[in-house]
């Protein structure tokens, strides 16, 4: 069901959210101006009052994915240059297949918007990938019985971004990485190949918010 507190975690949720925005990105930047708020892309449509698609939230039966991957696809190995084109979504697809039979009602990361729950996660994100830290601009969500948020590490992800194009994990590993994930796990080890052998990496981590709603800008 919707809820108003995190849904993965008995932490309250934050007054004020810190988002990156996007300012060469036109719509946001419209609704930044216009509109003082910005929306999550499921939480946007369902203002179009669809009885349908409102039934499909409530019950966590969207589907999210744009792509499925080709059940025919001749060869079992991949190019260098396919490997790379393909493996960021191969990283959101299997998240949102877990959160899709495991956790239908978490915000999905293809539809949330993403936040931090404090500025010095910004300046570590800033530090760390180089993110303009200018940018960010601090957001209130605006009450809704629609509104879902999810507490999770992002480092997760950024590990599983390398690891999807250096090495192939089989579905037992996968379910325990985005296991972990969902149910808002911190640091976690993968052992993983380099040009110089087999390495441990560890994620790290930095919390961030997946935000299913309106956040309404403060600044």
């Amino acid at each position: 069901m919707p809820t108003t507190g995190i849904m993965n975690s008995n932490e309250t949720l934050p007054e004020v959210f810190y988002i990156f925005t996007d300012r060469e990105n036109f719509l946001t930047m419209h609704n930044l101006k216009i509109g003082k708020c910005i929306f999550s892309a499921a939480f946007s449509q369902l203002s179009l009052k669809d009885s349908g698609f409102i039934k499909a939230y409530l019950k966590g039966e969207l589907d999210y994915l744009p792509f499925i991957p080709n059940p025919v696809m001749d060869g079992r190995l991949f190019s260098m240059f396919n490997n790379s084109v393909t493996s960021q979504y191969r990283v959101e697809y299997n998240c949102e297949l877990y959160r899709r039979y495991n956790n239908p009602t978490f915000p999905s990361r293809l539809s949330a918007c993403y936040a931090f729950g404090d500025y010095e996660s910004c300046e570590s994100v800033n530090k760390i990938y180089g993110w303009d830290i200018g940018s960010v601009q601090r957001f209130r969500l605006e009450p809704s019985p629609f509104n879902r948020v999810a507490k999770v590490n992002m480092e997760i992800v950024s590990l599983m971004r390398y690891a999807e194009r250096c090495s192939m994990s089989d579905p037992q590993t996968l379910n325990l990485i985005w296991g972990h994930y969902w149910n808002g796990g911190g640091n976690m080890e993968l052992e993983l190949p380099t040009v110089d052998g087999r390495e441990v990496f560890k994620t790290g981590v930095i919390w961030e918010y997946l935000v299913e709603g309106k956040l309404v800008l403060i600044d």
